[in-house]
């Protein structure tokens, strides 16, 4: 078995424990969105995601026969797929007994509600294979002329799914979201596949550590200055939000690189939440805001309370639910698909 890339493991951690945090916001206190914690946090959590899930590409296989492609697919849909179904269905709409789950209507159509990261992941990751497969064919196998084609099909399929959603609807299995994160996805790729060339070269290293100080104080300016949240979805605000979170996740690479390097309990935490971090945001919405009371997010003491107390109460149940499915093979391989 491959060793896992520990940083990788560190920024997903990262990720997962904003997305948590950012739900804690918005259910237990009013007007969160209006907030500077929030901004920040939403300006990175889900485009993190995306640009890692582009990342790890690094370490698949290439996709150059039709059986490659098959296999792709089948591994793609029962590892994304299969948790969506059974925690929005059996979970969600069966055992808590959350009806709306169980029509069809709302399941597809209004996934924002739930889990419709992994319909978006889901629908990038069949978007990147059946772009690295068409990329392959051809004779001429230089790098250049592969990533042409492989930005070209890519760019195809983002205009097909924006076929698909004006006809059905944005909304129809998170088509929105999806083509708002693909460019991220493809980022991440990109950064996976010439990291190693980049470093190599002389001044690699310094040129990434002044981007990263660049990223940093261009997303903390946009930061103070806007709430990115409240922008309309028109087409330069959303370029203008998008290169806001590039920079953001950017900049939290520098910090992830410190939580990497350390030795500490910490550290070892946040690692593991990475590593689970699938699980953790299936289940954390078990837990979300179990105290509950009209607060503004305004920062003042009793609404930040509010939240660390609910965080601390959220994070607590849902690592001790993880740690307990994953110890029975049975529960972990129906609710999370792991082996």
């Amino acid at each position: 078995m491959s060793k896992r890339n520990e940083f990788v493991d560190v920024m997903r951690g990262v990720a997962i424990l904003l997305v948590v945090l950012g739900h804690t916001m918005t259910g237990c206190t009013a007007n969160s969105e209006s907030s500077f914690l929030y901004n920040v946090i939403w300006s990175i959590q889900m485009p993190l995601f995306f640009l890692i899930s582009g990342y790890v590409t690094k370490y698949s296989k290439s996709i150059k026969t039709t059986s490659d492609l098959c296999n792709y697919i089948k591994r793609r849909t029962i590892a994304y797929m299969w948790p969506w179904l059974i925690w929005s269905f059996l979970v969600r709409g069966i055992i808590l007994g959350q009806s709306y789950f169980l029509t069809v209507k709302f399941l597809f159509w209004h996934m924002d509600t739930g889990y419709w990261f992994l319909a978006s992941i889901w629908t990038i990751s069949i978007a990147f294979g059946i772009s690295s497969f068409f990329a392959e064919k051809s004779n001429d196998k230089s790098d250049s002329k592969y990533m042409i084609r492989m930005l070209i099909f890519y760019l195809l399929c983002m205009v097909a799914l924006l076929g698909i959603g004006l006809s059905t609807g944005l909304s129809f299995f998170a088509i929105k979201q999806t083509l708002y994160y693909m460019p991220f996805y493809f980022a991440g790729f990109l950064w996976g596949r010439y990291q190693d060339n980049i470093m190599s070269i002389k001044w690699g290293k310094s040129c990434i550590s002044i981007l990263v100080a660049l990223c940093l104080g261009v997303w903390l300016y946009i930061m103070v200055r806007y709430n990115i949240y409240a922008l309309p979805d028109s087409g330069m605000a959303i370029i203008f939000r998008a290169i806001t979170s590039l920079c953001g996740c950017v900049a939290l690479c520098g910090l992830c690189k410190g939580i990497y390097k350390s030795s500490t309990a910490f550290g070892g935490g946040v690692r593991w939440c990475g590593v689970h971090s699938l699980e953790l945001y299936l289940s954390h919405y078990l837990f979300l805001n179990q105290v509950t009371m009209e607060l503004e997010a305004a920062g003042n003491a009793l609404s930040t309370l509010m939240i660390t107390i609910n965080y601390v109460i959220t994070v607590t149940l849902t690592v001790l639910t993880v740690i307990i499915v994953i110890k029975n093979s049975i529960l972990q391989r129906i609710l999370f698909c792991m082996k």
